[in-house]
């Protein structure tokens, strides 16, 4: 298994490849990273584990939400959807990786979610495990869901 500043270096490859800009800046205390309009914002005084967990949350938002975050349609009490996606694409991905994710889940992290939000986090986690070199979920080469 390959380490975690190695894991950080691909994801932040992928994350270049896919269109977003990663910047390290200072964000509030209690915030790890952000997804900003044009990529993604991580603070720089994380540990690795910290460090790798706010990339995979982040780039799960940029892969399946940017678009969606942009249209103004969507009110901010369905951001709760739309965190709830990224955590358990966060959790997901933590777990294929052997780590733990940062909160302690009954069940599968898809258990409560929307077939729609199941589908995009199928679809995110395993674009991230592809680029991990992991061996993801199934799902159809390009298909978005």
């Amino acid at each position: 298994m390959a380490a975690i500043p190695d894991y950080i270096r691909t994801l932040e490859s992928y994350a270049e490849r896919s269109g977003a800009h990663l910047v390290r800046a200072a964000l509030p205390d209690p915030v790890h990273g952000k997804m900003a309009h044009d990529g993604i914002v991580l603070r720089p005084d994380l540990d690795p584990e910290q460090e790798l967990t706010a990339l995979v949350h982040e780039l799960a938002h940029w892969l399946a939400h940017r678009t969606i975050i942009r249209d103004p349609a969507w009110a901010d009490p369905k951001f709760t959807v739309l965190e709830y996606e990224a955590e358990a694409v966060e959790a997901l991905v933590m777990s294929r990786l052997g780590l733990h994710p940062p909160c302690s889940l009954s069940g599968s992290p898809t258990d409560d979610l929307l077939s729609a939000s199941v589908d995009r986090v199928n679809w995110v986690s395993g674009r991230i495990c592809d680029a991990l070199g992991l061996n993801g979920a199934p799902r159809a080469e390009g298909s978005e869901p």
